[in-house]
């Protein structure tokens, strides 16, 4: 019997060069209430562009049949925080609630691992319950709470939760088991 879903075909690579105005296009289809909650203004000109530039900053879209879906970001610490990476990640209203964000959360992982990141941290907007739940059963560990910490486009304000997961102890369970050969880290594809 079948629940009504039918198999997606995700590609999941690294943000290329000549990505821009696609990665510009999926924001554009961010519901504007969603963007409240990212750092920086995805649409302001040059924005996406200078993403592309940085070698310094991993970033990687997930494609459905050739349009994106998806985006994640490590983005490396300075100075004293060089140890600590910080997840940014979104998948566009369409393909929520399909495991796209586990799959591309997992990949930053991976990527955490390869840059000798060993720790990451991802803000989310408290009540975004699924999102919590989904980072949690990655391993990922409330380690603070900042209250109207957001003010959303309304002006209404949200707490702040910020989850953190050491990779170290993950990764060398996995070498322990061997699960460590099978898991692409190769940063091209998952």
């Amino acid at each position: 019997m079948s629940d009504g879903r039918r198999r997606t075909e995700v590609e999941v690579r690294a943000l290329a060069a000549g990505d821009a105005d696609d990665l510009r296009a999926f924001f554009q289809q961010v519901p504007e209430g969603d963007r409240t909650f990212f750092r920086e203004d995805v649409l302001a000109p040059g924005v996406v562009e200078k993403w592309v530039d940085d070698p310094g900053q991993h970033r990687a879209v997930a494609l459905v049949d050739g349009a994106i879906v998806g985006h994640v970001a490590v983005i490396h610490g300075v100075g004293w925080s060089r140890h600590v990476g910080e997840v940014r990640l979104v998948v566009g209203p369409d393909h929520r609630g399909q495991g796209l964000g586990r799959l591309l959360a997992q990949r930053a992982v991976v990527e955490a691992v390869e840059r000798g990141i060993s720790k990451l941290v991802v803000d989310v907007a408290a009540e975004q319950t699924t999102t919590v739940a989904m980072f949690t059963k990655l391993g990922f560990e409330a380690e603070a709470l900042f209250k109207d910490h957001v003010r959303d486009q309304a002006g209404a304000t949200h707490d702040l939760l910020v989850l953190a997961h050491f990779v170290e102890p993950l990764w060398s369970a996995m070498a322990t088991a061997g699960i460590d050969d099978v898991v692409d880290v190769d940063g091209e594809d998952c």
